[in-house]
């Protein structure tokens, strides 16, 4: 593990778009799901996909993890594509007054560059606005894929704020552990 320092972007929709967005044509029968108690492995499989970005918040053991992602305020859907995880999303509703936060979006590897993020973030979106909030936010990192920012703001999403923060990496020295199943220790 290493330290970096990265700019992280929060951004904000106050509204729903006048309509989600259809299915991408031809990408297979799409079904997305709404996960109760989700596996802990599978969740960490899912989880995965933040990998070469960094990702790091949800490194946490069992009893930890269980804790976040099994909390009555958070929400996890996963899109499945022809029978295989397309991609997820997490949200965490309420925690914050009048605010639902997109804690995790994400689509696998093998599903990307068929137009099934732009369906997915849509469907986030009407899924984060279920309960009512003033705004549904989401934060990026300059580790996150270069198009991730873009992305947002092209969705509707507008920057709020932007700050630096060091957070914890992967070294490739980690590739023969799966550092995600173990608490990580945090930068001070």
């Amino acid at each position: 593990m290493t330290t970096i320092k990265t700019q992280v972007t929060q951004l904000v929709i106050h509204s729903l778009p006048a309509a989600s967005l259809p299915p991408p044509e031809n990408a297979g029968e799409l079904v997305l799901l709404r996960v109760k108690q989700i596996p802990l492995n599978f969740y960490r499989y899912l989880y995965s996909v933040g990998r070469p970005h960094h990702w790091t918040s949800r490194c946490l053991g069992d009893k930890e993890l269980a804790r976040e992602i099994h909390a009555p305020n958070v929400r996890l859907q996963v899109l499945y594509r022809d029978g295989a995880p397309a991609g997820w999303f997490e949200l965490d509703v309420g925690r914050a007054p009048r605010q639902t936060r997109l804690v995790h979006f994400a689509t696998m590897p093998e599903s990307r560059g068929k137009g099934l993020a732009r369906y997915l973030l849509s469907q986030a979106i009407v899924a984060g606005f279920e309960d009512g909030p003033s705004g549904l936010v989401v934060e990026t990192n300059t580790l996150d894929h270069p198009a991730a920012l873009p992305f947002y703001r092209k969705m509707g999403f507008r920057p709020l704020s932007v700050r630096e923060v060091t957070t914890i990496g992967f070294q490739e020295t980690d590739a023969e552990q799966d550092p995600c199943t173990t608490s990580l220790p945090r930068p001070a």
